[in-house]
C-alpha cells in the first residue's frame, strides 16, 4: 500500500480459491487528489506524479482512470497529445505506451483501478473498448464514484472472496461506463439534431413549413421531435418557431413600410388577424401601437 497526501493506492494482496478460473484479477485500486500548482517543484515531484512524456509507461496490466476533477493532456505512442478533463475515462491497455499530466492550475482527482485479464474477458474488453477510443467521455456518475469508493474499501479491509467481490464490481463498472458513453454520445446527437431543427426554423423564417416537415426532414418522428426539443430548448419547436417569426415582425415593423397584412402574408401567419392577436400576446400591444411606438422614440430622439 502507498499512501501520501495526494496519492493514495490499495493493492489487493487477497488471494482465494475463488479468483483462479474467474478470468480477471485486480492489482490494486486507489485514487489520485492534487490541488492547484501542487507540484511545482517538478525535480521532486513529478516525477512520481507525472509520467514522463517521452519515455511513457508501459504495463502488463489494464488500468481504468476515471477523472472527476481538472484538466490535463493524454498522449499514446504515435498517437496526437489530447486533452482530457473531468468527467473523461481513461482505458489504458496492457503493454500500450503512453503518457498524461495535469495542468497544475486546477485541482485534480481521478480514481482508477489495475487489472489483468485471460485471453476471454481480454477479447471483450477490447470489442467494446476498441484501442483507439481509449479516451470515454461519460460525464458526471455518482453511482461510478461510489463503486470506485466501495472498490477502495473491499481492498483497505481485506476482505475474503474479494477477487470475486471486485471483478463482480470491475464488470459493474464497465458496463456502466458503456451505458453512460451511449447515453452521452445520443445525448450530443440530440442536441445536435436540435440545433439543425433551429437553422432550418431561422432560414424558413418566410416559408410555408411545418413543424412536422422539419421532423421529417431530419429523420425524427414528429411525437420525438417535440419531446427533444422541448428538452434542449425548455419551449415547444411551434412555439420557438412562432418567437422567431415574431421577432422578425418587429424587425419588419421597424425597418420597413409594408403594412401588418403585408407581414403577416410575408411571415406565412394564417391571418392578419391571428398575427396581431399573437404579437400583441408576446408583447402586450397591437402591431400597429408597437409600430407608432417606436416612430414616437424615434422622433423624441431626433
Amino acid at each position: 500500500m502507498i499512501v501520501n497526501d495526494i496519492y493514495s493506492e490499495f493493492r489487493n494482496v487477497v488471494i482465494d480459491d475463488d479468483n483462479i478460473n474467474f478470468g480477471i484479477t485486480i492489482n490494486s485500486v486507489g485514487f489520485k487528489s492534487i490541488l492547484p500548482h501542487e507540484d511545482k517543484d517538478k525535480t521532486n515531484r513529478i516525477k512520481d506524479y507525472r509520467y514522463q512524456y517521452k519515455k511513457g509507461k508501459v504495463s502488463n496490466e489494464f488500468k481504468l482512470i476515471y477523472i472527476t476533477k481538472g484538466t490535463g493532456c493524454m498522449c499514446f505512442e504515435n498517437s496526437i497529445e489530447k486533452k482530457i478533463s473531468k468527467g473523461k475515462i481513461l482505458l489504458i491497455s496492457p503493454n500500450q505506451k503512453y503518457t498524461y499530466y495535469h495542468l497544475s492550475n486546477s485541482e485534480w482527482k481521478e480514481y482508477f483501478i489495475r487489472f489483468e485479464t485471460d485471453e476471454m474477458f481480454n477479447t471483450l474488453i477490447r470489442k467494446f473498448f476498441p484501442v483507439e477510443n481509449s479516451i470515454i467521455d461519460i460525464g458526471f456518475s455518482e453511482e461510478l464514484t461510489i463503486l470506485f469508493h466501495r472498490a477502495i474499501d473491499v481492498v483497505q479491509n481485506g476482505l475474503k472472496s474479494s477477487q470475486v467481490y471486485l471483478s463482480g464490481m470491475l464488470f459493474h463498472v464497465l458496463g456502466l461506463i458503456i451505458s453512460e458513453s451511449k447515453n452521452k454520445t445520443l445525448e450530443k446527437r440530440e442536441f445536435q439534431q436540435m440545433e439543425q431543427a433551429k437553422i432550418i426554423m431561422n432560414e424558413s423564417i418566410f416559408e410555408n413549413i411545418s413543424i412536422q416537415e422539419i421532423a421529417f426532414n431530419l429523420n425524427i418522428s414528429y411525437t420525438l421531435f417535440r419531446k427533444n426539443f422541448k428538452k434542449h430548448t425548455g419551449d415547444s419547436p411551434a412555439k420557438y418557431f412562432n418567437d422567431l417569426r415574431l421577432n422578425k415582425a418587429k424587425q419588419l415593423l421597424i425597418e420597413t413600410p409594408n403594412s401588418i397584412k403585408e407581414i403577416s402574408y410575408m411571415l406565412q401567419f394564417t391571418s392578419s388577424d391571428y398575427f396581431s392577436t399573437s404579437f400583441k400576446k408576446e408583447t402586450g400591444i397591437s402591431p400597429n401601437d408597437f409600430r407608432n411606438k417606436i416612430k414616437i422614440e424615434k422622433f423624441k430622439i431626433v
